[in-house]
């Protein structure tokens, strides 16, 4: 997990890669794992979990 940038404090991002959840909980628990480099961030509440939207530059549309 990133931290803060100091320059803008409490705007910038907290997460900026995206996160993969490993096992869930009960009580609204998760682990989550980073998707690029493997690494466990460790328990987080549900309620500071985001869903990922593609924008549309990540999304393609075939052409048929």
């Amino acid at each position: 997990m990133d931290k803060k940038s100091k320059v803008i404090d409490k705007w910038s991002l907290n997460w900026v890669e995206p996160y993969v959840i490993e096992k869930v909980f009960s009580g609204n628990a998760y682990v989550i794992q980073e998707v690029n480099t493997n690494n466990y961030v460790g328990l987080i509440n549900g309620k500071y979990l985001k869903t990922y939207r593609p924008t549309t530059m990540e999304v393609s549309i075939p052409i048929t």
